[in-house]
């Protein structure tokens, strides 16, 4: 992992991919919800690597996969607009068929020649997009924000690499990943398993507006005066050092000693934040005395009632637990599972609705998902378990690995518990934690493995 180094592009070329067929007049503009408006203003950005595809050219494959992105851009349609502001000066989403980027690349080494596969913004697309590569996107910067930027990459070993970047505020990664699943069931000739709900106004604040009377769990009130507000992009970050990646797998054995050690009836996701909040905090060396925070990241569509779970959109939430960095060292792990749990189940339908409320009555632009700082004291593993990575078949074979690209810039403490190619055999986990050097390297040593500077760092 250490030799690592950045590919040579040695060509590129860029083009816009439309819908196959033109969306209705009526559905131009797609108003964002209170929850799209309250997101954080980054892209998620995806990556899949595949073997070399058997008896296919890579011309056969690109054409493939464009042909295939026009088809499911027709269900998807907001994916091939603008995000910008509507004439009511509110963001939105133009749905005009402007058509997402797509660049194909090809690069001069082989897999080996560059120490193996790792994450690289280099392969996202985004510049091509004229997009600043990682970091924060906002319309204070861009006129227009395209939500989809997609990059297919050839290695000299005819490997594929397929990077997938979709525009937060428009969905989040639940919705990112069924528009993958059907874009990859069109490219087989199959029909969409599942075909998106784009009704937002499920998520309309009540008339009249019944927020709680206090800020929700999760949130912080940024100011009462906007213009005594900091900017989202600045206050996010608080410190730019390159981070360093530690990675290790979770047997399905491993994960059962987590629940019996817990001792209770907890979800594995919960026994996994637990384990990784005592590892964390331990090899950060933090006073006992401190307070740290882990960030549970909750997608509500089965917690709200009727709700559909093929909604298209934002519907995810961030639930904090705090404690003391003594207890997290000390105290049981059962514990630390029974406070992320409590925190969970907080994630109800009167929740959400109160939270819509609450943000209608304030203004998106006041209220910040506490989440969006993520200091040297803080935690937020994302879990894309679940995710139907494996079964991304675009046609010439499932991926070999699939995760994200990269962390939000500078998040220490940001952690990817992704599924493994064998997930569905062995139960078995893959876990990437980012964290700044001296902490990485503890990590490491605690675990036995080794750590690397996020591929971002290369440059």
């Amino acid at each position: 992992m250490g030799s690592w180094k950045s590919p040579t592009i040695k060509s590129s070329h860029t083009v816009l991919i439309c819908p196959a067929s033109p969306t209705a007049p009526d559905e131009r503009h797609l108003a964002l919800t209170n929850l799209d408006r309250n997101e954080t203003r980054i892209f998620t950005p995806a990556i899949l690597l595949y073997a070399a595809p058997a008896n296919l050219d890579l011309q056969t494959v690109v054409a493939s996969l464009k042909e295939s992105l026009r088809k499911t851009l027709v269900e998807y349609y907001p994916f091939a607009g603008r995000f910008t502001k509507g004439e009511d000066g509110l963001e939105e989403v133009l749905c005009n068929d402007a058509g997402a980027f797509f660049t194909e690349a090809v690069v001069e080494e082989t897999l080996e020649e560059i120490g193996g596969f790792e994450g690289c913004v280099m392969l996202s697309g985004m510049e091509a997009a004229g997009l600043r590569s990682m970091g924060f996107h906002s319309l204070d910067e861009y006129e227009e924000i395209p939500p989809l930027v997609i990059q297919v990459t050839s290695f000299k070993c005819q490997s594929i690499a397929l990077a997938v970047n979709w525009y937060h505020m428009v969905c989040d990664g639940f919705a990112g990943m069924t528009f993958l699943k059907a874009w990859s069931e069109l490219a087989r000739g199959l029909p969409i398993t599942s075909l998106p709900d784009h009704r937002r106004h499920l998520l309309a604040a009540r008339v009249p507006p019944q927020p709680l009377g206090e800020v929700p769990t999760g949130f912080e009130l940024l100011s009462a005066k906007p213009e005594e507000q900091e900017s989202v992009a600045d206050s996010e970050v608080d410190e730019k050092k390159p981070c360093k990646k530690v990675e290790f797998i979770l047997s399905e054995k491993d994960i059962k000693q987590l629940k019996k050690q817990a001792s209770g009836a907890f979800t594995s996701g919960e026994c996994i934040s637990a384990h990784l909040w005592k590892l964390v905090t331990k090899a950060r060396g933090l006073s006992r005395e401190d307070t740290t925070t882990i960030f549970t990241v909750v997608d509500a569509r089965k917690r709200i009632k009727d709700f559909p779970l093929n909604y298209f959109g934002n519907c995810v939430f961030a639930r904090r637990s705090d404690c003391t960095v003594g207890d997290v060292l000390d105290r049981p792990l059962g514990h630390l599972a029974q406070l992320i749990h409590d925190s969970v189940s907080g994630v109800t339908d009167e929740y959400v609705r109160s939270v819509v409320d609450y943000i209608e009555v304030t203004g998106a632009s006041n209220l910040a998902w506490s989440r969006q700082r993520i200091t040297t004291h803080n935690l937020q593993p994302t879990f894309w378990r679940f995710f139907p990575i494996y079964e991304l078949d675009f046609g010439f074979g499932v991926p070999t690995y699939g995760g994200r690209n990269s962390p939000i810039e500078g998040s220490t403490g940001f952690a990817g518990v992704i599924p493994t190619p064998t997930t569905s055999r062995d139960g078995s986990v893959l876990i990437n934690v980012f964290l700044f050097q001296e902490a990485a390297d503890n990590l490491a040593a605690t675990l036995g493995v080794q750590c690397s500077f996020a591929a971002q760092a290369h440059g």
